[in-house]
């Protein structure tokens, strides 16, 4: 190690003959400071009578003291650091401070240096090593404070000379540097108060918690420091927002009591921040006889952790808002299947009562059926289904409640996983859809049905008659062997089979209109008009097959279509019931009332017969009727 040499230091270049101090430890804190308000360590200017010396308090023990501005130059040294090193230091103010340091110590040095211009610590320590100008070896503590925020002070720098603290006489103070240094390892912010409530000492988590350097707590009164935080805009405040007195504060109740503090949340509140809040635990420091020597307490920045917690809070009370003011059902299970949320919706769609607690119970299929009612068995449950990781959309089934009622819904539902893809269980949305499916029945009654009678429109009688046309291509079929040709004619090859004369089967195709119809709307208006149409459509609807077809076309002009098994003989004996059903008086609006019916029947038995076709000639039987009976009552013998 380079000795120091004992000329005056003229500059730069000889600065660096003082002798390397190697530097054998240093201690980094682990969070980020915060701005504090720091006293004044301007160098005495001899008007004012204080200066840096001033500002250091007696508990904070050292030998000499510099400071250091931002860009590492000296700007004050004590005059007690000549004797301490055996060198005159009167003319090392301005030259650059890392000068003292070996070469590989520099850097860490500078690094530790940078942290403390640029505030990510608000203190650095170091142990180091030198030799003084007689050659004698010196162990130096070292701490380094910012105080840039002070306009003439920079980096204060207090150096303390701890050689031989491994004698006897400094063995206590060397294990309690031991602890100190174990204290200073702890992320927790660390304060011991003796008996008087006077502050023994902080760590550094301490400092950067509070933004409060130790130089400015050391020896003060806890008191007092309570007290000049209140009156610099500190607040602090209980978790229900009320202040805290100074002396009902845990440090100071422990103090008094002795009973040990555990937990204890305060929010510390300064104008123009968020508040920081912290949990404090606080354990008496007692002698062998009981008496309380001081206290000792460690302090936890929660912040983070309950605004995290009130966050978690409020979105849990949004989400049961939520689920609460949803028309869905919204049904949730665990990843071992047990339901977890049931939303009132829910509840609801199954029709369950009040005192029946469906959380944290396995889902049944009690209650679930299948869009044709058939009972929905286990495996089928959506909820279920979700589970296996199967995503359902607009699955709908039927929900029964214990009533009896019925309502249908459409179901969504997907698993729920984690990011590593563990199940974390199912959910599934229930929306009512039996409105919905009872309008859409309804239209597409309108979109078939004549209004009035709710007879088949004109739109479903061209279905139902193409699909009577059809079935004669079908039952022929069904009649021929499996080569195609007709069971009873032999090897007959002919390209279709044709029915025999007689049993022939076939479509009849009535159409029909009533007769002086116009009167009675004349006469006894329209409403009588419109009973009496609904009456014969009962009527034409009773005396077919439910198989058949009912239509009106319009006015008073009805179609009826019907599958005929022996031919048209079959053809005019029903074409006879309906004339004479139609025939029979009618009691409407308290009126007894009668009309005939003009019919005119087709009847076909090709299946590739034209449906409008067939219709047109079922038109042209019915006016033939209609100038039938119309010559019948001009003829002289009527």
């Amino acid at each position: 190690m380079t000795r120091f040499d004992s000329r005056p230091l003229p500059g730069d270049a000889e600065f660096e003959a003082l002798g390397p101090a190697v530097v054998l430890n240093h201690r980094i804190p682990r969070r980020r400071p915060r701005s504090w308000p720091v006293p004044d360590l301007a160098p005495s200017d001899g008007a004012t009578g204080g200066g840096v010396r001033d500002q250091v308090r007696p508990e904070e023990p050292f030998d000499a003291m510099a400071v250091v501005n931002a860009q590492g130059r000296l700007v004050f040294v004590s005059d007690s650091a000549g004797p301490l090193f055996g060198y005159d230091t009167r003319r090392v103010v301005g030259l650059d401070a890392f000068g003292l340091f070996d070469p590989p110590s520099i850097g860490p040095v500078r690094l530790l240096f940078d942290d403390l211009v640029a505030r990510r610590r608000s203190t650095a320590t170091l142990e180091v090593t030198t030799v003084r100008a007689d050659g004698t070896p010196i162990d130096l503590d070292v701490t380094a404070a910012n105080h840039l925020d002070d306009p003439i002070a920079g980096i204060v720098v207090t150096v303390r000379d701890v050689t031989g603290r491994d004698d006897p006489d400094e063995r206590s103070a060397h294990v309690d540097h031991g602890h100190m240094a174990i204290i200073e390892s702890l992320a927790d912010g660390v304060m011991t108060v003796d008996a008087t409530g006077t502050v023994v000492r902080v760590n550094q988590a301490f400092e950067v918690m509070f933004s409060a350097p130790r130089i400015r707590l050391i020896g003060r009164s806890l008191g007092d420091l309570l007290t000049e935080a209140r009156t610099a805009g500190i607040e602090v405040i209980d978790s229900d927002g009320q202040t805290v007195r100074a002396d009902s504060h845990p440090l100071m109740a422990v103090l008094r009591g002795g009973r040990r503090s555990v937990g204890v949340v305060h929010g510390y509140l300064q104008r123009g921040r968020a508040p920081m809040w912290i949990r404090t635990n606080v354990q008496s420091m007692l002698d062998p006889d009981g008496r309380i020597t001081g206290v000792v307490a460690s302090f936890s920045d929660v912040t983070e952790v309950r605004q995290a917690a009130l966050e978690l809070r409020r979105n849990q009370q949004f989400l049961q808002v939520l689920l609460d003011t949803l028309d869905e059902g919204i049904v949730a299970c665990d990843d071992e299947g047990r339901i977890t949320i049931f939303n009132p919706a829910a509840r609801r769609l199954q029709g369950l009562p009040d005192d029946v607690e469906p959380i944290g119970t396995i889902p049944t299929d009690q209650g679930l059926r299948r869009p044709d009612g058939s009972p929905m068995p286990p495996r089928e449950n959506p909820l279920i289904r979700a589970m296996s990781g199967e995503e359902l959309r607009e699955v709908e089934i039927i929900l029964e409640s214990g009533t009896g009622e019925r309502r249908k819904v459409s179901v969504n539902g997907q698993a729920l996983v984690d990011e590593e893809g563990w199940m974390l269980g199912a959910v599934v949305a229930m929306h009512d859809v039996t409105e919905q499916k009872l309008n859409e029945e309804r239209l597409a009654e309108m979109a078939l049905h004549d209004p009035l009678t709710g007879l088949a429109n004109r739109t479903l009688l061209a279905q139902r008659l193409q699909r009577a046309i059809d079935g004669l291509a079908r039952s022929e079929w069904a009649d021929a062997g499996p080569d195609g040709h007709d069971t009873e004619a032999g090897d007959d090859p002919g390209p279709r089979p044709k029915a025999q004369p007689d049993g022939q089967r076939g479509v009849a195709v009535y159409l029909l209109d009533l007769d002086e119809f116009k009167e009675i709307n004349d006469v006894l208006g329209h409403d009588v008009g419109d009973d009496m149409l609904v009456a014969v459509a009962r009527r034409l609807s009773a005396i077919v097959r439910p198989s058949d077809t009912v239509a009106r076309l319009g006015g008073d002009e009805f179609v009826v279509v019907c599958d005929i098994e022996s031919g048209e003989d079959e053809m005019l004996l029903i074409a006879d019931r309906i004339s004479e059903a139609l025939a029979r008086p009618y009691r409407i609006d308290g009126r007894t009332l009668s009309v005939l019916a003009s019919v005119g029947g087709v009847f076909a038995d090709n299946p590739d017969t034209d449906p409008s076709r067939l219709l047109s000639r079922a038109d042209d039987a019915m006016y033939g009727v209609k100038w039938s009976r119309r010559r019948e009552r001009r003829s002289p013998s009527d």
